[in-house]
């Protein structure tokens, strides 16, 4: 991503003087593989490199991106380097008291004070000097997001200073006070100064060849569909407003309201503010107004998960909720969270295989939805999915309320997110896991006749949801790529152990959200604005294992994907880098996707992954024309299916921007059909697939009952967590060392992205 530029003019680097074409850039990011050190990084086992290699190639690709000027190409406003986070130690430095693996569990308070030997100066000068300023409102991240991220505003890096003074023994408090202009100036302008890069990320090799063809079909599509888009903007004179809020000013008013701790010594209150580079034990930089000993709910952001459904009944379909959640985003940042379904007889994790077997001997038709959120387990209430056509009352008795609560058979499940900011900004988020009535049918409010849904519920094709997991992960920064330097090699599983699936699909979503930060933390245009990206709500991430309809499915959903873009002038330039960003981040679902699969695909003659870019590709090969709508609205062809016309128009109507070719194109022998997603504010792009999944991947896969080949593992799907009764497996490439080395040439790749002209 170093500085690979093709033109002289308007061209986004990542902060390296723009004086060679793009091959000698590429050149020379070569060349910077090839330092000593190289054999300790490199280990083979099997033929494929150390997950330490691959990740370690990551950290030196965006790191060396950090490095630059002080001032934003242009801009008249100074970047201030008094901030925190410009000392950076290496973290690899640090001894933890377990393993640092891909899962980031290693990624704690108790870990970290640990590491600094529970050490108070120690832990004041590392979050100092380690953790960077970014400006938002109220406490999002919390001190394990704070850490992920290694960057967040004031009252979240007292909360993580806090959080490691208490690990280690220590009694504090908050205080909250003032920020004057000229501090909160420079505070908020430090977000734009370069940092200090790992010192471990020097000392690695070339990218296997073998990983050329991804990162090349990375690179190609990235440039296509991004040139696409913006050619239809251009024609349009797209777009034609603004979203300001993330103005300088704006930022700076946020950065006023300061928060730091006091630490309790001797008997005496110490006041430890490590805001500034400068700052010593004892020094404040604001007057304090207030002190608590915890920080109040009003200043945090806040999750509610539900699952709801839509059951018909001998009356008129009606909603129900299932299952609810409530809690502080900060509390769900980075951790695990699976849904699935389970027998209604079930009662919770069972012993042993055997048990959770006998649990699900009886067949009810019945199932309710289980949320893990880490140890936690959450059990919702029963509904019927499938109804039994035969017995006493058949499926006329059925559709009536029984003892069990259930109202009649379900049609539709959906899993709703709201987001609650401080002050009261709500966002809900909604991700259809089942319908059987379809989108174009509830468009024309033609609700299914009896016949209808026991035809769409029964057989061997009927939607099945005991048969799926959807993998949760939500962040509220960026993942830093300095957690992923030395990290511990995969335990070899043991003869004749289920694989973790949960495990794998956090890695699926960890390697997808890891990637995409580290391709871009930030764009530089000369003479024009440095582009600085982070997230200031939580994002969702959604990693889907399924066999429903008898079709095996992994799929990677951006459900809520936004990073905040903000530059120091330029609204327009921000506009379009959150284009590109959008863009790159559909390319890389569909590329980490096809990685992980691949060879299993050419193995088995799976069909190609599906995605928006995919589509977009395959459009361009066979000259499809590209619309923005709603301005060609009158140009669209026929042949798109129903429910993708009816999703893409309903965007449309709500003030959404789209992208689409003007016809489907063949997918694997199929008709498939997408579109870019631009919201005309802001730049936000989401690829979406005629299915409404916004996500760049959909991998469908016909299992082979005669041989028993292709089949998925549901036993111990989460872990020692859960059990699931059916035994089938199948091997996904999600391991430690494969995931390493792809990430890491992806981001390698990234130095060939930059060449891409944004303008």
């Amino acid at each position: 991503m170093c500085g690979c530029v093709t033109r002289p003019s308007q061209r986004w680097r990542c902060g390296r003087k723009a004086n060679r074409s793009g091959s000698e850039w590429w050149g020379h990011s070569l060349r910077l593989w090839r330092g000593p050190g190289v054999k300790d990084y490199w280990r083979s086992v099997k033929g494929r490199p150390s997950l330490a290699a691959g990740l370690l190639l990551l950290v030196l690709v965006v790191t060396a991106c950090q490095r630059g000027g002080t001032r934003s190409g242009g801009d008249q406003i100074a970047v201030s380097t008094r901030g925190p986070g410009m000392k950076r130690a290496a973290l690899e430095t640090l001894q933890f008291p377990a393993p640092r693996t891909f899962d980031l569990r290693h990624v704690n308070p108790q870990a970290f004070a640990a590491a600094l030997g529970n050490d108070p100066v120690r832990i004041f000068e590392f979050v100092r000097d380690t953790i960077a300023y970014e400006a938002y409102r109220g406490v999002l991240r919390g001190p394990k997001g704070v850490l992920l991220a290694m960057a967040g505003n004031s009252v979240d890096r007292a909360a993580l200073l806090a959080s490691l003074l208490e690990h280690a023994g220590q009694q504090v408090r908050f205080v909250r006070g003032t920020l004057p202009d000229r501090e909160a100036t420079d505070l908020v302008t430090s977000m734009w100064a370069p940092r200090p890069q790992s010192s471990a990320s020097q000392t690695l090799g070339e990218v296997p060849q073998s990983l050329k063809a991804s990162t090349d079909a990375f690179v190609a599509s990235t440039r296509r569909s991004y040139a696409i888009v913006r050619e239809r903007l251009r024609e349009a004179k797209q777009p034609t407003s603004r979203n300001l809020t993330s103005t300088l000013k704006a930022l700076i008013v946020d950065a006023q309201s300061h928060y730091w701790v006091q630490w309790a010594k001797e008997g005496t209150w110490i006041d430890l503010d490590p805001s500034f580079g400068d700052a010593t034990p004892g020094r404040t930089y604001a007057k304090a107004e207030e002190t608590f000993t915890t920080l109040p709910d009003s200043l945090f952001h806040r999750v509610s998960i539900r699952v709801r459904v839509e059951e018909v009944t001998d009356a008129s379909p009606a909603t129900r909720t299932l299952l609810t959640y409530e809690g502080k985003a900060a509390s769900l940042s980075g951790i695990d969270l699976v849904l699935f379904h389970q027998p209604e007889n079930w009662r919770g994790p069972a012993a042993s295989v055997p048990g959770a077997i006998s649990a699900a001997i009886e067949d009810t038709g019945r199932l309710k939805p289980v949320l893990v959120i880490g140890e936690e387990i959450l059990i919702g209430d029963v509904f019927l999915q499938k109804a039994k056509t035969t017995g006493i009352g058949g499926v006329s008795s059925l559709l009536r309320r029984d003892a069990r609560g259930t109202t009649g058979i379900v049609v539709a499940e959906w899993l709703e997110f709201d987001f609650l900011a401080p002050g009261g900004t709500r966002e809900t988020v909604t991700r259809d896991l089942l319908d059987v009535v379809g989108k174009l049918r509830r468009v024309a409010k033609q609700p299914l006749t009896l016949e209808e849904v026991v035809s769409r519920t029964q057989g061997d094709k009927a939607v099945n949801m005991a048969r799926a997991v959807y993998s949760l992960l939500f962040t509220t920064g960026r993942i830093d790529t300095a957690h992923f330097s030395q990290l511990a090699e995969d335990a070899a599983p043991h003869e004749g152990e289920a694989p973790d699936i949960r495990r794998a699909l956090r890695r699926i979503n960890v390697a997808f959200v890891a990637t995409s930060d580290g391709l871009l933390p930030r764009l530089y245009r000369p003479g024009g604005t440095a582009v600085v990206f982070y997230p200031d709500t939580p994002r969702l991430t959604i990693t889907e294992l399924s066999a429903l309809s008898g079709i095996l499915r992994i799929g990677i959903d951006l459900r809520r994907n936004w990073s905040r873009a903000v530059a120091i002038r330029s609204q327009d330039d921000v506009f379009l880098a959150s284009v590109f960003r959008g863009v790159m981040d559909g390319a890389l679902e569909w590329i980490l996707i096809e990685h992980i699969v691949g060879a299993l695909r050419e193995k088995h003659g799976w069909p190609m992954v599906v995605s928006t870019s995919s589509v977009f590709d395959q459009a361009g090969a066979d000259r499809v024309p590209f619309l923005l709508l709603p301005r060609d609205n009158e140009q669209l062809q026929g042949g798109v299916a129903h429910e993708g016309l009816v999703r893409v128009r309903e965007e449309v109507d709500q003030g959404y921007l789209a992208i689409v070719p003007q016809r489907p194109v063949s997918v694997s022998g199929l008709p498939r059909f997408a579109w870019w997603r631009i919201d005309p504010r802001t730049g936000e792009t989401t690829g979406v697939t005629d299915d409404g999944l916004h996500q760049a991947i959909e991998l469908n896969v016909e299992h082979n009952k005669s041989t028993g080949e292709t089949t998925i593992t549901w036993r111990e799907f989460v872990g020692n967590a859960v059990n699931l009764a059916t035994t089938q497996t199948v091997t996904v490439a999600t391991g430690s060392l494969e995931m390493g080395r792809f990430l890491g040439a992806l981001l390698t790749a990234a130095r060939v992205i930059n060449e891409t002209v944004v303008r």
